[in-house]
């Protein structure tokens, strides 16, 4: 197997099963790709012009991130923040840069349904997670200084 395809290979099994920690590292790739959809819905309500929506979602994943590191740890690897964010958000870049520039008609009115459905879910996960980690008694890994 050549250096291209074992990190293929290993986002290959890690999407095979369901659960945070599907195999050994796994959470890194899942966290990854949530932080890319997150920083990707920031950056389309940016784009459209849906600021205060845009600070809200990033207010929920800063509040939400902690508390989700803290619960990766208890079941796999230790989960590097900044280099997990760095990833996603190259993702992210790379993905808007295949769109055509500003906001078409058609996304400005997706955004403006989805956005109020995604403000909510992000306050349900972010109340959910609280009571989580008071029941199992889990302590929010507090950000470095690289990953605010």
């Amino acid at each position: 197997m050549n250096e291209i395809q074992k990190p293929e290979t290993r986002v290959g099994l890690c999407r095979q099963q369901p659960g945070i920690a599907t195999g050994y590292g796994c959470t890194s790739l899942l966290m990854k790709e949530q932080a890319a959809d997150q920083f990707q819905q920031v950056e389309l309500a940016r784009r459209c012009g849906f600021n205060a929506e845009a600070d809200k979602l990033e207010k929920f994943y800063k509040a939400t991130t902690p508390y989700i590191l803290s619960l990766y740890q208890c079941v796999d690897t230790a989960v590097d923040r900044a280099d997990v964010e760095q990833k996603a958000k190259a993702e992210v870049a790379k993905n808007l840069a295949s769109l055509a520039p500003g906001c078409p008609a058609e996304l400005k009115e997706k955004m403006a349904k989805r956005l109020p459905k995604l403000i909510e879910i992000d306050e349900k996960s972010l109340s959910q997670i609280k009571v989580l980690a008071e029941g199992i008694n889990l302590t929010p890994v507090t950000p470095t200084a690289a990953s605010k």
